[in-house]
């Protein structure tokens, strides 16, 4: 049985529907002494080929826009591992998901999308996640991430 809001007439109140929620925020200039440091092979490691590509942008490799895009989906996969529960392996969490079980899908100016992929999908499942919610955002330093996992929609 579901909550009921009791706050409002019943003429006012939405469905509820549950949610899971993850945030994460990722400071920009550490990440460019990673990539300063290990190169490329460092977001290798983090970023699927097609994400990696879309950091890339098309036919250019500007630095500060390609360590920028790759802010925002590492913040973003965090932010889902998060909601889920589950953590990234190798920070700590030995039952989390590899950083490319989440993938992060879309193009500039559109709302960024989830493709989930082996223990992230997994848990997603187990928790009935029916619609993933997602956004991105940066500022100077930062980029942040909001990751909404909702459940029993109907």
């Amino acid at each position: 049985m579901t909550p009921t809001d009791t706050s409002q007439p019943a003429s006012h109140r939405q469905p509820t529907t549950n949610l899971i929620l993850g945030t994460d925020l990722v400071h920009v200039p550490r990440l460019t002494r990673s990539f300063e440091r290990y190169g490329p092979a460092f977001f290798q490691k983090l970023l699927t080929t097609a994400e990696w590509e879309y950091c890339q942008g098309v036919g250019q490799r500007r630095e500060p826009q390609l360590i920028r895009r790759a802010a925002g989906r590492i913040a973003l996969k965090e932010a889902v591992v998060k909601a889920l529960g589950i953590g990234i392996n190798g920070l700590g969490w030995t039952q989390g998901a590899p950083w490319k079980a989440i993938e992060i899908v879309g193009q500039s100016q559109s709302p960024p999308g989830l493709c989930l992929h082996g223990r992230a999908l997994e848990a997603s499942t187990n928790l009935g996640v029916q619609v993933w919610r997602c956004s991105l955002s940066h500022d100077g330093d930062y980029a942040l991430a909001t990751a909404i996992g909702l459940i029993g929609l109907s």
